[in-house]
């Protein structure tokens, strides 16, 4: 299986700051588009000049004189890098020698002509498209009138926000879908690159070095490769996984390198072995033109009288009779403007040397930073965002594999998206190992992890069919520092094989409660969230369990998930805990309150009581009957519920952490027995 990195196509971000960068990515890509389509010179036709072929990438677009510049592709010379050469030549000189040279069949014409037909069509998609997206981006998840948060109305929209609330950066989402978008541009202006990349499956990652100068850098679509006084020079490899052991085929000439990637992060091979690869041996081309003075002139025209005729001739201006005693005065005034000379550097020649390397020994400790990592932190830095943890090096992921149940692993390089249809995703750590008779992917999901093995038709198989919570965000809104704020959404779908897809599930999973543990293990996925589903509803009425006079033997435990700091008290410390028959919203919609549009229940309640109306009151007392349990957290935070039947409750705990007022109201299963549940600030809603 060859490498190739699958990307997002589009890219929102909701705050202005983040929207105008976006904006601007977008903007690059639909410029860098229309290149090789606003010219008046042919691109993309081959010429055959004095035995070489050299055909035009792209001009100049806003100088179209003869002394604007060309970007010149040169087929017959390869680069060490496996890419052709390129040189800039003027749009004089190309207009003096393609004349002279060998010109392009009738075909080719009508090649060229379907080709710019290709790329106006592409810039009208990408300007259609990028105008979807900014209007996506002025979108604003907010609570509905139930409470419940709004889903993203445009495709761009919830293919972001799939991508932040999965928990990934939001640079890491923005600068996936500007490579995605870019390397679409590419294929569609590079001779050659428009051949579709290889299914989804593993590939390799970052810098490995070792003695003899070896050094292996692994990019999208292929490694660097160069040892001794050679030159890096790209090559094609492929991953197979034998006999529990990683095999690396690099394809090098006159041989292949057959590599083996260890457990420990190292990949050796046999030597002494021979090297074709290439040496700088020269430059070309190149050179600059001198600078020069532009004269221009500039003719205005204006309407006088007879008495103001005398002093615009005397002026030097043309004084013309319009009749009527009126006068047109033109006055021409002439500019200089210096034009400086244009320099173009002489392109680098190689040519071909071969050498012997001693044996492979090479390891990612001290290699440095590779050239993906580079491009990729690039684009993070162009949206001012955080780059995050780097890329282990090594064996990873790529692509999308999905199931007909709806769940989904969409891998990068740093994390693996688990999902449950279209909206729930959260991503996660991971690790591949090679196994007896292939490799296993090791998502690391603190309260579910998944061992996935890769099988030889290129599936991922979790070894059984149970239910799979994942566990969903949705965009609340940003706090004071830009920062997302999120609503919990929790997703249960079915575990199934998983196979190589296009797209993400576009349906599948039922909505679930949060499962709170009970005993060993990992905690299961409740089938759903409506009553009757995935565990009986909690019975209206029926008063409050006590410690003295308990109502079933369902217990829950509340532990405080938020990190200790030296002085400060715990933010759960002793607050009260409540376990409610029904949800919050519908008590609140019972007793009669009306939710503005916008705003969420609990802010509507909070804002009754704060200006001391009745339907403050009314709340309370409806809280008071629904009440099924009650408990206060000690000193850390925790807290364990009087016993309740078995079924479905909902909690409603606030407090404030970091000048952010959380609380927690989401669904909760108890079945019998000890339950447990951690709360911390990435399962809470904060109120803004």
């Amino acid at each position: 299986m060859s490498p190739y990195c699958s990307n997002d196509p589009a890219a929102m971000i909701r705050r202005p700051s983040l929207l105008l960068r976006l904006s601007v990515a977008v903007l690059m890509i639909v410029v860098a588009t229309t290149l090789a389509v606003a010219q008046d010179l042919t691109p993309g036709l081959t010429y055959v000049c004095n035995g070489e072929k050299m055909f035009i990438e792209n001009c100049n677009m806003r100088d179209t004189s003869d002394t604007s510049t060309c970007m010149v592709g040169h087929p017959d010379h390869v680069m060490p890098n496996g890419l052709m050469q390129y040189t800039t030549v003027t749009r004089g000189e190309l207009k003096k020698l393609f004349p002279t040279c060998t010109q392009p069949s009738a075909k080719q014409l009508a090649a060229a002509k379907a080709f710019q037909q290709k790329q106006q069509d592409t810039y009208n998609a990408n300007v259609a498209k990028s105008n979807q997206q900014m209007q996506a981006a002025t979108q604003v998840s907010a609570y509905g009138p139930s409470g419940q948060p709004l889903k993203p109305k445009t495709p761009e929209e919830r293919e972001m926000n799939r991508c932040v609330t999965s928990g990934r950066l939001a640079s890491s989402c923005t600068g996936n879908s500007l490579l995605g978008a870019f390397g679409q541009m590419l294929s569609a202006v590079l001779p050659g690159a428009d051949k579709g990349g290889p299914s989804a499956g593993p590939t390799m990652a970052g810098v490995f070095q070792g003695a003899g100068n070896w050094r292996l850098d692994f990019i999208d679509g292929g490694v660097l490769v160069n040892c001794s006084f050679l030159s890096p020079n790209q090559e094609f490899y492929s991953l197979n996984f034998k006999n529990g052991a990683a095999q690396l085929v690099i394809d090098t000439r006159p041989k292949p390198l057959v590599l083996t990637v260890r457990a420990d992060g190292t990949i050796v091979g046999p030597g002494p072995v021979t090297i074709d690869g290439v040496v700088a041996g020269g430059s070309t081309g190149g050179g600059s033109t001198p600078g020069h003075t532009e004269t221009h002139e500039t003719t205005t025209h204006e309407t006088i009288n007879s008495n103001q005729a005398g002093s615009a001739q005397a002026s030097g201006s043309q004084v013309t009779s319009m009749g009527g005693g009126f006068y047109d005065s033109a006055t021409t005034t002439k500019t200089s403007t210096y034009v400086p000379g244009t320099y173009s550097a002489p392109q680098t020649t190689f040519v071909p040397r071969r050498t012997t390397c001693p044996a492979l020994n090479l390891s990612s400790k001290g290699a440095g930073v590779g050239i993906q990592t580079m491009q990729t932190d690039l684009l993070k830095g162009m949206f001012g965002g955080d780059k995050g943890a780097p890329t282990p090096p090594g064996i990873r992921m790529h692509g999308i594999f999905a199931a007909s149940t709806g769940f989904s692993a969409e891998f990068y390089p740093e994390s693996v998206i688990l999902g449950c249809g279209p909206d729930a995703a959260r991503a996660y750590p991971y690790t591949v190992e090679a196994g007896g008779t292939g490799a296993i992917v090791k998502v690391n999901a603190p309260d579910h992890p998944l061992a996935l093995a890769l099988k030889a038709d290129g599936s991922l198989d979790p070894g059984s069919t149970g239910a799979y919570q994942v566990h969903g965000r949705v965009v609340t809104g940003q706090d004071n520092n830009d920062n997302f704020t999120f609503a919990p959404m929790e997703q249960s779908c079915n575990l199934a094989v998983l196979t190589p897809a296009k797209a993400i599930p576009s349906g599948g999973g039922t909505a679930a409660t949060m499962v709170a543990s009970n005993g060993v293990g990992a905690p299961a996925a409740a089938g759903g969230g409506s009553p009757g589903v995935g565990g009986a509803r909690a019975t209206a009425g029926g008063g409050l369990s006590s410690t003295q006079n308990p109502l079933g033997n369902a217990t829950l435990s509340i532990v405080s998930g938020f990190p200790p700091q030296a002085g400060v008290p715990n933010p759960l410390a002793g607050k009260p805990y409540t376990l409610l028959r029904e949800s919050f919203a519908t008590i609140v919609a019972k007793a009669g309150i009306a939710v503005p549009p916008g705003t969420s229940p609990y802010k509507a309640f909070g804002m009754a009581c704060g200006n001391r109306t009745p339907d403050c009151q009314k709340v309370v007392d409806a809280i008071k009957a629904d009440s099924a349990s009650a408990a206060r957290g000690d000193a850390n935070g925790s807290a364990t519920f009087p016993g309740v039947q078995p079924g479905t409750y909902y909690l409603m705990i606030s407090s404030r952490y970091n000048n952010q007022n959380l609380v927690w109201g989401q669904p909760v299963q108890l079945k019998a027995g000890p339950n447990s549940m951690t709360l911390n600030q990435q399962n809470a809603v904060p109120l803004n």
